[in-house]
């Protein structure tokens, strides 16, 4: 009785073993296989052409805006120092003529110091535009230079990542050939 039962065991443990084992590819199947994996290295290469190229995009307009942001720091630190020079000069020249105020004989010599108090009043305001104008320009270029960095990091970053992913398909596509 032990013999029946260890044949019918014995057979079903080999037919289950018989019927796992999957007969080798055929040619046409492995053309497909191989042509799959050539079009996903190709897709990975083309991925990493896309990487480098907009890196490179994102790069150039991230130094073209860091640049744009130290000139206008250039010219708002020109125009606050000069607004400064404005300011002081016409603050001296205001204490100047008012202390000369008091010797007024007559009705024209106070006009015309009326007018020269006007022309240094005008040109005290105009350094005071000069500062506010300056201070302006000057967050502005610290905010483009900021974000100008920021995508010169971010492109550096998309041609580091493209250039590995075109070497990585490169590598593969040589192993596979």
């Amino acid at each position: 009785m032990k013999s029946p039962i260890r044949i019918i065991l014995l057979t079903s443990i080999l037919s289950t073993v018989v019927g796992c084992t999957t007969a080798p590819p055929t040619f046409g199947e492995r053309m497909l296989m191989e042509g799959e994996s050539r079009v996903q290295i190709a897709e990975q290469w083309e991925a990493g052409q896309k990487d480098l190229t907009k890196g490179e995009a994102t790069l150039s307009s991230g130094q073209k805006l860091a640049d744009k942001g130290r000139s206008y720091l250039s010219k708002g630190e020109k125009l606050v120092a000069s607004g400064n020079v404005k300011i002081q000069k016409n603050k001296l020249d205001y204490q100047t003529l008012s202390q000369t105020v008091v010797g007024v004989e007559s009705a024209d010599l106070a006009l015309k110091r009326v007018a020269k108090l006007k022309v240094i009043a005008n040109d005290w305001e105009d350094g005071e535009d000069n500062l506010i104008e300056g201070n302006k320009l000057i967050k502005r270029g610290k905010a483009n230079i900021v974000e100008g960095e920021a995508n010169i990091e971010k492109g550096q970053k998309l041609i580091t990542s493209g250039n590995a992913k075109m070497q990585s398909a490169e590598s593969l596509y040589r192993t596979q050939g």
